[in-house]
């Protein structure tokens, strides 16, 4: 009888621990390292705050209670990181269960292989430095949550697949793989703005990650277009400069050649007109003729020859016309 008792008691107080729901919709959001687990647990409202505990265990053990590792316990959170005790290459089962007001439900389970399930992520720190009709493109693989090259875990070599194009122009890409986190490409058009984005993705594993966000860049022109551009943008400035200093010292500069009053005045009477033809040119000199007493007197004795008079054409002494 007392068996009995013991044995309907102990189905009851399975039955009342078993009562609670268990959380749903598990799922591993997993890129690269990062393991956190997510769940749902929305239903009928209880008195008591609903706790969870999240577990794992390798899957070749799951058997067996004491080989299950508690990660979050007694959590209001809906959600638990794993990242820092999960191996990338090994096998889990993941499991959380809810508690509340002294009833449990049962453990819910989902089974994780991180190099299978695992995500790769895209690069990161992505740089464009503009050249002469080209771009430099600099990057940072994919990393661990501990710093450190996903290419050492997948153990082969992680590819990157880098898509540019016309901003103008978002139809037409152009696409390059490559293995390395730097690369130039050319030949592109001269100051154009170009945009682009990268992803990594590995064939051994057949894993692509998502895109970076597009960055975008102009390029320069080649340096002699740029040299003769400059130069004859100096060479007009030089010619402006040069014809406006040419024309203010023209503007202050006198006549080169000033024709003294007395022959300007002269050059009115009758007499000195048949001297200046019209569309003859002539240099005037203006000469002055010192006279020496002892070799040529005013006046000589009589009997003796005068000089001669000269012809004075209407000039004075000091003012002659060489013809």
């Amino acid at each position: 009888m007392l068996s009995h008792l013991v044995a309907g008691a102990t189905v009851m107080a399975y039955i009342v621990s078993a009562a609670l729901p268990s959380p749903d919709n598990l799922t591993l959001d997993a890129v690269n390292t990062r393991y956190i687990l997510r769940w749902n647990w929305n239903h009928y409202p209880t008195n008591y705050s609903v706790l969870f505990t999240a577990r794992y265990t390798l899957s070749n053990r799951e058997g067996d209670p004491s080989a299950h590792r508690e990660k979050c316990v007694r959590t209001t959170e809906r959600s638990c990181d794993f990242s820092d005790v999960l191996n990338y290459s090994a096998m889990y089962v993941l499991t959380v269960m809810a508690e509340a007001g002294g009833q449990r439900s049962n453990w819910s389970r989902l089974m994780f292989v991180a190099d299978e399930d695992a995500a790769l992520g895209p690069p990161s720190h992505v740089e464009l430095e503009p050249g002469d009709a080209m771009v430099t493109v600099r990057f940072r693989e994919p990393m661990t949550e501990q710093n450190t090259p996903m290419s050492s875990l997948l153990h082969s070599t992680v590819y990157f697949r880098l898509q540019y194009w016309k901003k103008n122009h978002p139809g037409q890409k152009h696409e390059k793989e490559v293995d390395t986190t730097e690369r130039t490409l050319y030949p592109l058009e001269p100051w154009t703005e170009y945009c682009l984005h990268v992803n990594a993705f590995n064939r051994e594993l057949n894993k692509t990650s998502a895109d970076t966000q597009p960055k975008c860049v102009t390029t320069h022109g080649n340096k002699l277009s740029q040299m003769l551009l400059v130069s004859l943008v100096l060479l007009v400035l030089l010619i402006c400069v040069g014809s406006w200093i040419f024309w203010r010292r023209r503007k202050s500069l006198p006549a080169k050649y000033t024709f003294p009053g007395s022959i300007l005045q002269k050059a009115q009477d009758p007499i000195s007109l048949p001297l200046f033809p019209p569309g003859e040119s002539y240099t005037v000199i203006s000469m002055v003729t010192a006279q020496d007493e002892q070799t040529r007197p005013l006046q000589q004795v009589e009997g003796q020859d005068y000089p001669e008079p000269e012809l004075n054409m209407g000039f004075s002494t000091q003012d002659r016309v060489l013809l």
